[in-house]
């Protein structure tokens, strides 16, 4: 099947995180389908209103990646010339030169409004595939109306989780399907851990906004003065330092090592420290880094915070309610103390089993093969 991907957010020399999601996705699906990625962009370093796209590609195996670059231009007219630009790259590049079978766009805007566009003036299916809770895409009533269009009209929407499910339903009956972000399972390794009474605790997450809940996490710690635990945290923000003077006010600074920014290639590393991972946010339609975690054979403690309510089971954490340090404080003590009640090996497999390359295909492909079936939209499933 030959599947063209559409994104906004892809990493890239500027961002290694940004997206990252999505390339797993594209790598998962290259496994057996031909599959193109455009990624595009807007050059905001200068204006520079009547140029047209620029791009570069690179290809690997069955994938095929493309960034298409657009200059900046005036206010409201930018938004329109990169959204032209990207559509006539798509047709000039790839489909007057190839057939595409399916659409598959990533979050609803832009992507998904310039995928249905696509889907209506070419007649291609188009597939979103939403990551992020509807509302959060309203930046403007312009951008309302076009994400509605998007979610309306596209062949069918795939959530990432039954919670995101829950939230686009307010929004449209179109058809929407689960299926859970992937994760290359076999890259992350499982430490077992040394003879110590330290229990190594870890977070990764952006700091721009307090969304990751570290605050909470902080205040949970500063609550088990009498165990000897360290706290790992990795990530980088403008709230970095007022994390860090945080951690001094509650006179754990001692207990925490703050790394900044830690690289995709290092994320397994910084799960190798760990013996339990904590997932403190006060939102979250998935959280991969939970299913990262427990393919490294980590326990994790979760807020119910949205997604991660559909992959914690007891067997592998605890879910503890959204700001409540308190709750957090006594999932920690408990989860330290029965560690070795947790099998590392055993969280790893549902991991793998549930999240990994293998599964992911097997749930694409059905959503892929019931859109080529009927392509039109609003069928109850």
């Amino acid at each position: 099947m030959n599947i063209l991907i559409l994104t906004h957010s892809y990493p890239d020399e500027n961002n290694t995180w940004r997206g990252a999601f999505i390339r797993d996705q594209a790598r998962a699906l290259s496994l057996s389908h031909n599959v193109k990625v455009v990624y595009f962009k807007v050059d905001y370093s200068h204006l520079a209103p009547f140029t047209g796209y620029k791009y570069i590609q690179k290809s690997k195996g069955f994938l095929t990646e493309f960034v298409v670059t657009t200059g900046r231009s005036l206010p409201v007219i930018n938004q329109l010339k990169y959204l032209y630009n990207s559509y006539k790259f798509i047709c000039d590049q790839i489909l007057d030169k190839e057939r595409i079978d399916i659409i598959h766009s990533h979050l609803s805007y832009p992507a998904g409004f310039l995928g249905t566009i696509i889907q209506k003036i070419k007649k291609i299916p188009c597939v979103i595939t939403e990551h992020s809770w509807i509302r959060k895409h309203f930046r403007s009533p312009v951008h309302k109306i076009c994400v509605l269009y998007a979610v309306r009209n596209c062949s069918c929407i795939v959530a990432v989780s039954e919670a995101l499910k829950s939230d686009i339903r307010l929004f449209t009956d179109n058809r929407i399907m689960v299926v859970n972000n992937v994760i290359k399972a076999e890259r992350f390794t499982i430490t077992h851990r040394q003879t110590t009474n330290r229990i190594n605790l870890g977070i990764l997450g952006g700091m721009n906004t307090n969304r990751k809940g570290i605050d909470v996490l902080l205040k949970a710690l500063a609550l088990i003065p009498d165990r000897d635990i360290q706290l790992h945290i990795g990530g980088d923000g403008l709230l970095f330092d007022h994390y860090k003077k945080s951690a001094l006010e509650l006179g754990i600074s001692g207990k925490c090592t703050f790394y900044g920014q830690i690289m995709p290639d290092r994320v397994t590393e910084f799960y190798s420290l760990l013996d339990i991972y904590v997932l403190a946010s006060r939102d979250e339609t998935f959280g991969v880094v939970v299913i990262e975690a427990m393919a490294s054979g980590l326990p994790v403690i979760s807020t119910k915070c949205g997604g991660p309510e559909e992959i914690v089971i007891p067997e592998n954490g605890i879910l503890v309610e959204i700001e409540n340090e308190n709750e957090m404080a006594d999932a920690i003590s408990y989860m330290s103390e029965n560690l070795e009640s947790y099998d590392k090996v055993a969280i790893k497999k549902y991991a793998e089993e549930k999240f990994g390359q293998k599964a992911f295909l097997k749930n694409i492909s059905k959503v892929y093969e019931k859109v080529l079936l009927n392509p039109k939209s609003r069928i109850s499933l």
